[in-house]
């Protein structure tokens, strides 16, 4: 089996290269030429953040396009901002019989796969695993957790081979048939993490450390809980503040994709994570004053990010 990872940051990386381990057939696609390049030169770097054991391996690297050509699976890892490029520039690519999955954080990925590769190619999943970028070659594997896919057309069996795959690298992999209900149950784990941890600087774990901003996440589940019931969207999990504190407990040495963004002034997510939960809050005319909030202070940091990175 070919599997073209396309963004191979930390998580893709992470992905790709346990995958390269089991045997697979994989790909490394980034723009990033360094990451590239080392990782052609050097190999992938695994540091396990348990053990600290450093695992290398060998995946094909690449900056080329064409290199995905033929690929059984295209794991789509890029950042949220950049799904719409990239799916407008490797839908040629795809055969007829490629499956197109999306590990992304955020909402509204899954909607511009199907739009480019269409409900028979197009495969959603959410992961909590969690990886940290160290540097060109290097990431850390900084969190664990469950890793639950689907198609769009609902026919699992062209899942089959991919999670027996995912299974033997490592992954604990399941099929579901809950489209939604698996993104949204993704989505608010991400909106009580990810933009505190980029507005605090601190990793995942270090917000269980303070009571005042346990209740702040406290408040941004609850606010985006409204609006998913509002929806009529059941999550894949009983107690959602729970499973949020377990998260960050469970990826406690991770730094989220979001500080990970504002360490290295790249633009976020935010608008397709607490922003997702604010656009769909007017619409159904909920206030969501928390989550609105967050959304306000990392569009301000993200301008001067962009400005300082610009003198």
């Amino acid at each position: 089996m070919k599997i073209s990872v396309i963004g191979s940051g930390a998580m893709g990386s992470l992905f790709g290269g346990k995958l390269a381990i089991a045997g697979e057939n994989v790909v490394l696609y980034d723009v990033y030429r360094d990451h590239i390049d080392t990782v052609n030169k050097e190999g992938l770097s695994i540091e396990d953040a348990e053990t600290g054991k450093i695992t290398v391996v060998h995946p094909q690297a690449s900056s080329d396009p064409e290199s995905v050509k033929n690929s059984d699976v295209l794991l789509i890892f890029v950042k949220s901002t950049n799904t719409e490029s990239v799916a407008n520039q490797f839908k040629s690519f795809a055969a007829p019989h490629t499956i197109v999955l999306t590990l992304q954080n955020g909402l509204g990925n899954d909607a511009i796969l199907l739009e480019h590769f269409g409900i028979e190619r197009t495969a959603i999943g959410v992961t909590s695993q969690g990886a940290t970028f160290l540097g060109p070659g290097k990431i850390r594997h900084a969190g664990k957790g469950p890793t639950h896919i689907t198609m769009a057309d609902g026919d699992e069996t062209k899942l089959r081979d991919l999670a027996a795959a995912l299974d033997r690298a490592g992954f604990e992999i399941h099929i579901s048939d809950t489209v939604t209900s698996l993104v949204w149950s993704k989505l608010i784990i991400n909106v009580g993490i990810n933009a505190l941890t980029a507005i605090l600087n601190v990793k995942n774990g270090q917000l269980l450390e303070y009571e005042d901003i346990k209740q702040v996440m406290a408040d941004l589940v609850k606010e985006a809980l409204l609006v998913a019931k509002k929806k009529g969207i059941q999550l894949i999990y009983d107690d959602p503040l729970a499973q949020v504190y377990e998260v960050a407990r469970s990826t406690a040495s991770n730094s989220s994709s979001m500080l990970q963004d504002f360490q290295k002034s790249r633009p976020t997510e935010i608008d397709f994570i607490n922003g997702a939960i604010v656009n769909e809050a007017h619409k159904l005319g909920i206030e969501v004053p928390v989550n609105e909030t967050l959304t306000r202070i990392v569009r301000t940091l993200d301008m001067l990010h962009a400005k300082k990175g610009s003198i």
